[in-house]
Order: C-alpha cells, then sequence, then structure tokens
C-alpha cells in the first residue's frame, strides 16, 4: 500500500493526520492502533506517533547539517611588500599559499604561515 492511501486509512480509522515523512512500516503500525482502537482510545496511538515523530524529524535535520558546506573562516589580509635594498636588486618573493607575488609594488595578501615568517624576519614589511 502506497504512503499516502496509508495516511487516509489512519484518517478514515481515528480522524487523526499522519505525516507522510514517517516510513511505510511505521504508517503500517500505526494503522494498526488506529483500526484496532479507533477514535476512542487514542492514548496509543498517541504515544507510538511520539515515539515515531522525532526520529522522523531529526533524520533529515541531520542530512541537512551534513549537507551544510562549513563557513570559510575569515582571512585577514595585510598589505606588504619587500624592503628597500631587496627591492634595489629587483627581489621578490611569491606567497605559495595564495600564488601572490611579492615585489617592491605593495600588494595586498592574506597572513599565512609563510608572511608572518617573512615580517618577522624583515625581508617583507608592510606597506605604509
Amino acid at each position: 500500500m502506497a504512503k499516502a492511501d496509508t495516511v487516509k486509512e489512519v484518517l478514515a480509522a481515528n480522524g487523526q493526520t499522519v505525516s507522510e515523512d514517517l516510513t511505510q512500516k511505521q504508517l503500517d503500525e500505526l494503522l494498526t492502533i488506529a483500526e484496532r482502537d479507533g477514535a476512542q482510545n487514542l492514548t496509543a496511538f498517541s504515544a507510538k506517533l511520539a515515539e515515531f515523530t522525532p526520529a522522523a524529524q531529526t533524520e533529515p535535520a541531520q542530512a541537512k547539517a551534513r549537507s551544510e558546506t562549513p563557513a570559510t573562516p575569515k582571512v585577514e589580509l595585510v598589505e606588504v611588500r619587500v624592503r628597500d635594498d631587496i627591492a634595489a636588486y629587483g627581489g621578490e618573493f611569491t606567497d605559495m599559499d595564495s600564488g601572490r607575488s611579492i615585489g617592491k609594488e605593495a600588494v595586498s595578501v592574506p597572513k599565512t604561515a609563510f608572511i608572518a615568517e617573512k615580517l618577522r624576519t624583515g625581508e617583507i614589511v608592510e606597506a605604509d
């Protein structure tokens, strides 16, 4: 039997509406209880529905959480150039992470470990 048909039969048996998000097995169990107890005794039906409903709601939430891509961390940008004596000889460095060449003209690059090291050693300086 299709889910839609089972949902209609549950409604006819005890007047309660159930979601098609439940599995067919769960719907069949609810239908059995609905046909047995009818609309007069909804205690067992409500308990079983409550048992199934949290599982039906958390599975899509978990799938959604898995499908979301993690937020990219904010990267601090720093504007740098090579120091004057290196620039005088045409020296430059290439940041391997960003692929940017750092020469006598100031460029804005992410503050990577390479950039931090070159700033620490004084081979590159922050642009004014």
